[in-house]
């Protein structure tokens, strides 16, 4: 069984931080956790824009905290995000993600499981996972 609490997650290698400094990412279970996914608690910062795409995994989130919302590039769809709702990047979405006035906070799924110190490329995507044997 593995027990974990956000404590223990806050100031320790699990807890990334973006390089331009819109979001924080508080990796609670990792590949190296051997459960197939890995699970985060991740606060976008008030007043922010990211774009992402993540074209190696795929992702459900869920928010607790805060409003803001996503919009898809493909088509200009805006989605409104609050407490309560949950969006999957099913397709590998190239979005852009908003916090509004507070920051959000929002609990990810990702498939395949992050390693650990993945950090968004320019192109708001994280590496390939390693070849595993």
């Amino acid at each position: 069984m593995i027990v974990r609490t956000i404590d223990e997650v806050l100031g320790s290698d699990r807890e990334v931080t973006a390089i331009n400094g819109n979001w924080v990412s508080r990796r609670l279970l990792l590949d190296e956790d051997a459960m197939g996914f890995s699970f985060h608690e991740t606060i976008i910062k008030a007043d922010t824009e990211t774009m992402i795409q993540y074209k190696n995994h795929l992702e459900a989130v869920y928010c607790v905290e805060g409003e803001g919302e996503i919009e898809t590039i493909v088509d200009g769809k805006v989605y409104s995000i609050k407490p309560g709702t949950m969006y999957a990047l099913n397709k590998h979405d190239k979005h852009y993600l908003r916090a509004f006035h507070e920051d959000l906070r929002l609990l990810c799924v990702f498939n395949p499981a992050l390693t650990g110190d993945e950090t968004h490329d320019r192109e708001g995507s994280y590496p390939p996972p390693p070849y595993k044997k």
